[in-house]
């Protein structure tokens, strides 16, 4: 078929309906998705819980039913795959509408949703290619599948952007009017319905989905490859083994970051293997066989490096749920890089799938990581209020003050910050079956740390937002003036901070000269506790502080290298 007859709009609308008839239910979604959000745009809804249903459900059913399709057209029986196809989608269809009955999700559930779409996208990749020796053809495939994503993007934010530019000159040149709404419903028809539509259409099909032929690499890429990723990734490879070398003759252990360095290697060192897998078993490809064989036994030692810092950083701070997706990813490499040893990198389909599961496995359910840490943390701060004591919980706001002022203050300083974790990123009724909802967490965090690299952190902590939110004006003033994030318009002179502020109703400048024992006075024993509202005043203002944080971060701490960020409220005359 000539290029005219390939492109013409007879050809085009018959492969468009050849698409349709492949992914009618994906194609159906992305329109529905598209209209209802025109429909938004425009100002409609149908209340909050239901506009998430509407949106949510088209847009990850869309992805689901492209890799259900994709499944289930070699099903011998047709009944077999309508039916596997109709149950999944009742399924995710039933978790859709629980999850629209959230009002505001927690950290665990938004971990769990971003990991099962995350899972349901990769098996657009992968859903096919779980029989055994079908790793060309899951490479095949699965490059041109992503060749077909970055495509349909490209085109349609393009269409878009084009559309954009044309509205704004019909509105310079001719003055028409359009509604602010016509700009979300060109990113919706373009990006909503035409990229998925342009994404199904290119998807291999028929001999093109299990193509079982190793492509021949051109000098470009071959020499991109050469060039550039294999030395890129010898450079980390030797950064990482001289830090080694360095660890071992100090006899230090390894800082926190090393494990960001450690796992940008490893994800280098997968795509190296990915890219160049057909070559490396073509006769006459030695370099790229013999690289991609070597970087498994390579990268051991250097996961051996990211354990240790991984383990440190639990043993000196405690679990979090970064810390433990960090460590579940440490040991997916470990297991990554011994199956490429003991396989010769043979079924590389199995890296990215055993990923999706493992991810799916750690994120989703009463055994994810999100709910593993938040037991451990409340189990540790129950097990601190009994050894002082206070066993009948929740505990009053009162009864945790007289906890904090009865306890040690180290222990005191790191149960206050767990709980505050949780607090921030749970919410607040994560904490409510140990301390009640007015309860002062987050007043007694220590924020004295040596830090991994070299660095030594002084921090001086004071809040008291609890109260602001209700304050009064008080007798003799007659304005307030909110100020939010107040890091400038400050001197530190000696033992003196200087504040010189205006409020909203003129240029009168007042000035506050602040005694630094004020603030330090705060910062006992590591911890600080919160009393009645901090307020200093001169002649004509009072300034009350919402919140204060001074902080120097150098080797030698030295009084003059205090930095200060503040909220609070000016009330003048």
């Amino acid at each position: 078929m000539d290029d005219k007859k390939r492109f013409s709009p007879k050809t085009l609308i018959k492969r468009f309906g050849q698409s349709f008839v492949r992914f009618p239910v994906a194609m159906l979604l992305s329109l529905f998705l598209t209209c209802f959000l025109i429909y938004l745009c425009h100002g409609g809804s149908l209340g909050a819980n239901m506009d998430f249903l509407l949106v949510f459900y088209p847009a990850t059913g869309a992805l689901l039913a492209v890799a259900l399709s994709l499944l289930t057209e070699d099903f011998k029986s047709r009944a077999l795959a309508v039916a596997t196809q109709a149950v999944i989608h009742a399924a995710w269809l039933g978790i859709s509408v629980y999850l629209a009955q959230i009002d505001s999700f927690s950290m665990p559930q938004l971990i769990a949703v971003a990991a099962t779409v995350f899972a349901i996208g990769l098996a657009v990749f992968l859903i096919c290619f779980y029989r055994k020796n079908q790793d060309l053809q899951f490479w095949n495939f699965s490059i041109r599948t992503a060749g077909a994503l970055a495509v349909s993007v490209v085109i349609g934010g393009a269409l878009a952007l084009g559309l954009l530019l044309l509205v704004e000159s019909l509105k310079m040149l001719f003055g028409l009017g359009f509604e602010d709404a016509v700009y979300g419903d060109i990113w919706a028809v373009c990006m909503c319905l035409l990229a998925p539509m342009l994404f199904m259409f290119i998807i291999p099909k028929g001999e093109d989905k299990y193509l079982n032929e190793a492509p021949e690499f051109s000098r470009f890429t071959q020499g991109v490859v050469q060039y550039l990723f294999m030395p890129l990734l010898g450079v980390y490879f030797i950064t990482l083994y001289v830090y080694a070398a360095k660890i071992l003759l100090q006899w230090s252990l390894p800082v926190g970051g090393v494990s960001y360095l450690v796992s940008g290697s490893m994800v280098l060192m997968i795509l190296l293997i990915y890219v160049t897998y057909p070559v490396q078993h073509l006769e006459g490809r030695k370099l790229f066989k013999q690289v991609s064989r070597l970087l498994p036994v390579v990268m051991l030692p250097l996961l051996a490096l990211m354990s240790v810092a991984i383990g440190r950083r639990l043993s000196d701070y405690g679990i979090t749920v970064n810390r433990l997706y960090l460590l579940a990813f440490n040991v997916w490499c470990y297991a990554v890089c011994l199956w490429l040893i003991f396989t010769r990198n043979k079924r590389i389909w199995l890296i990215p799938a055993s990923f999706a599961v493992i991810l799916f496995l750690i994120s989703v359910g009463p055994q994810s990581i999100a709910n593993i840490t938040k037991r451990h943390l409340l189990n540790e701060a129950q097990a601190a209020f009994t050894a002082s004591g206070f066993t009948k919980l929740p505990l009053s706001d009162e009864q945790y003050k007289r906890w904090a002022d009865k306890a040690d203050p180290e222990v005191v300083a790191a149960i206050d910050s767990k709980l505050y974790y949780l607090q921030s990123d749970f919410g607040y009724e994560s904490i409510n079956s140990l301390v009640n909802d007015n309860g002062s967490v987050g007043c007694y965090m220590s924020y004295n740390d040596d830090s991994d690299d070299g660095y030594k952190e002084k921090v001086i902590l004071y809040t008291n937002s609890h109260l602001i939110t209700g304050v009064t004006m008080p007798q003799g003033y007659s304005r307030m003036t909110l100020l939010r994030d107040m890091t400038e318009n400050f001197e530190i002179e000696g033992e003196k901070v200087i504040l010189k502020l205006r409020d909203n109703n003129g240029p009168e400048v007042y000035q506050f000269v602040i005694d630094m024992k004020l603030f330090k006075k705060f910062d006992e024993n590591g911890t600080y506790q919160p009393g009645e509202p901090l307020t200093v005043k001169n002649d004509s203002a009072l300034l009350m502080f919402d919140y204060f944080r001074l902080w120097t971060s150098s080797r030698h701490i030295r009084d003059d290298e205090w930095e200060f960020g503040w909220d609070g409220i000016l009330f003048t005359k």
